[in-house]
């Protein structure tokens, strides 16, 4: 007698999904500890193990992809998931937990149809005809506190603005009608002096997916108005995932995974990695910019990972400290020359990411050839540091490890869902000062690990000061583990400069959230802060449709789905119809 699993038809023919039945693809990117949560939740009380440090109020947000609907490709990957925040709320030792999905565009397209229509990542022309003209953002990358809401962010589209207390989607967040770029980063940088949002777009010309060699570099001030926005130029069309600031400096690393439109219009990949290319650096001035003020240094062939911390040495030198892999980690984006890469392929080359210091000369020519100051010897990603020492000379940076030579039960977790990231380490540069082009040998990092365990594996750390405390590095890591074996999660609390002493407590959750990407704590006092102010001056988001969208009604049409018609049937007329102050 057959199985009653069996008797489903497949969901999905020659990689397109088909029939009505609602059914992940079997492959690893919905598999396992893989598989999509689909959670929206409220959980007050969560169990806890050790003592929760009482001076921990607030609340640590992080974000996932996480498919709500079988995708239209059975190849689809983790990062075309729709956006879910979680916040976990400490207050006075006990903490609350609550997930909501961030209400985009695509989400509300696909609640109507009940079923997935955005097809491949970042690829329109593989979308159904209902939603041509859609903002396509999944805003699954990043959530920052902006002035009273959170933002929910992905590179590929603007962010949307959520209610920090209930995680309610309130709308597309322009910047009261100040960002107008179809593109907007997931990694602003907070300056923490002047309480600047330092932020850009990549692919910023025309609609975000059409291959644009346009950069934006935006500046806001702490009261949310807009003093700078400049536009450049790159040397092709490639992935800015993150970016660095010092004083003077925004830098934004250009990673060798290009864009073709033609591929994109044949239903093929966002990116393809290009293993002959450079991996660049364009330097541009935080004030004043204008196009031609943009520098590029150049780097052996390369893939950056995330960025440390950026600032400026007594020369007036920029330091910069980030990972660097030697090889795509993207390997579902191979170089265009190659067959994809098959879903099932669960390993990948043996290269390395290691953290790279390089140190730039702002006033060297543009295309200068640069070597790394030092290389750690280091195996990892998701750097994080004291936030209030962003673009400053700083002490104290983590970040989790690969580290291959622990043990790890195979056999009972199989595969390691996004990676073996074993390990958690703090690192101490042991002389900030040593001049880095003559003296490399006096700057030496010292190191302070945490080993998770055989069956489990962390997500990105997340450092929180502790209360009424200025010194760098005094106060915690807060970081999720992944239970591998069990599929569920706890969240550790660790002494931050005393990693290896272990955790301090864990929040231990019933479910297993889906593998995040980035994440932030906000004091409590901050929220309520800002909660008081936005009584009298609400939070205003965007009620036009983007210029692109605009122009795409009146040349091509929209589908009916893409909810274009209806912020344009509202202001069309005398509006304005460029992107930023160039005429893009």
């Amino acid at each position: 007698m057959a199985h009653l699993f069996s008797l489903s038809p497949p969901s999905y023919h020659e990689g397109y999904r088909s029939g009505d039945a609602v059914q992940f693809p079997k492959t690893p990117f919905f598999t396992g500890f893989n598989k999509p949560s689909r959670l929206e939740a409220d959980i007050f009380e969560l169990e806890t193990s050790g003592t929760i440090p009482k001076d921990i109020n607030g609340t640590f947000y992080r974000i996932q992809p996480d498919h709500r609907f079988p995708p239209l490709f059975e190849e689809d990957i983790h990062f075309n998931g729709d956006g879910a925040v979680s916040a976990f709320t400490f207050t006075n030792g006990h903490v609350d937990f609550k997930q909501k999905y961030v209400h985009t565009d695509r989400y509300a397209a696909e609640t109507v149809t009940r079923r997935a229509l955005l097809g491949k990542y970042r690829n329109p022309y593989t979308d159904h005809e209902m939603v041509k003209g859609i903002i396509r953002t999944a805003s699954n990358t990043n959530v920052v506190f902006w002035r009273g809401v959170l933002l929910a962010m992905k590179e590929d589209g603007p962010p949307f603005a959520m209610d920090p207390v209930t995680l309610k989607t309130i709308g597309r967040y322009d910047f009261d009608g100040q960002m107008l770029s179809p593109t907007f980063t997931a990694h602003p940088k907070i300056d923490p002096d002047t309480g600047e949002m330092i932020a850009y777009g990549y692919e910023a010309g025309g609609d975000g997916h059409d291959g644009s060699t346009d950069i934006v570099v935006y500046s806001f001030d702490r009261d949310g108005r807009k003093i700078e926005e400049c536009w450049y130029k790159a040397p092709f069309c490639g992935m800015i995932h993150d970016c660095a600031i010092t004083e003077k400096y925004l830098i934004l690393p250009l990673t060798p995974l290009k864009v073709d439109v033609e591929r994109l219009r044949k239903g093929g990949n966002k990116f393809a990695w290009d293993p002959e290319e450079d991996q660049w650096y364009g330097v541009v001035p935080r004030r004043d910019g204008k196009a031609e003020d943009i520098k590029w240094f150049r780097a052996d062939n390369g893939f950056h990972g995330h960025i440390a911390n950026a600032y400026e040495d007594s020369k007036g030198h920029i330091v910069l400290d980030l990972t660097v892999a030697t090889d795509n980690v993207f390997f579902f984006f191979p170089p265009a020359n190659e067959k994809p890469t098959p879903s099932h392929l669960l390993t990948r080359k043996n290269f390395t990411s290691d953290t790279y210091r390089w140190t730039l000369d702002p006033s060297a020519p543009t295309e200068t050839r640069i070597t790394p100051t030092l290389t750690l010897g280091l195996n990892g990603e998701f750097s994080r540091i004291d936030d209030r020492f962003t673009s400053k000379p700083y002490k104290h940076f983590w970040q989790l490890q690969i580290d291959g030579s622990r043990p790890y039960d195979f056999k009972k977790c199989g595969p390691p869902a996004g990676g073996l990231f074993n390990v958690l380490g703090h690192f101490t540069w042991a002389d900030t000062e040593a001049d880095t082009e003559t003296e490399v040998g006096k700057v030496k990092v010292e190191k302070d690990v945490f080993f998770a365990g055989p069956t489990c594996t962390f997500q990105e750390p997340c450092f929180i000061p502790k209360a009424g405390s200025t010194k760098e590095g005094d106060g915690y890591i807060i970081c999720l583990l992944n239970h591998l074996n069990e599929l569920r999660n706890d969240i550790l609390i660790f002494e931050a400069l005393e990693l290896a002493k272990g955790p301090v407590a864990a929040v231990h959750l019933p479910v297993k959230l889906r593998l995040g990407l980035h994440g932030n704590f906000v004091e409590s006092k901050e929220v309520e802060e800002w909660k008081e102010r936005c009584k009298n001056d609400p939070v205003k988001v965007a009620t036009e449709a983007l210029p692109w969208q605009k122009r795409m009604v009146e040349e091509n049409g929209v589908g009916e789905l893409s909810g274009v018609k209806e912020a344009v049937g509202v202001k069309l007329n005398g509006s304005d119809e460029t992107n930023g102050k160039n005429g893009h």
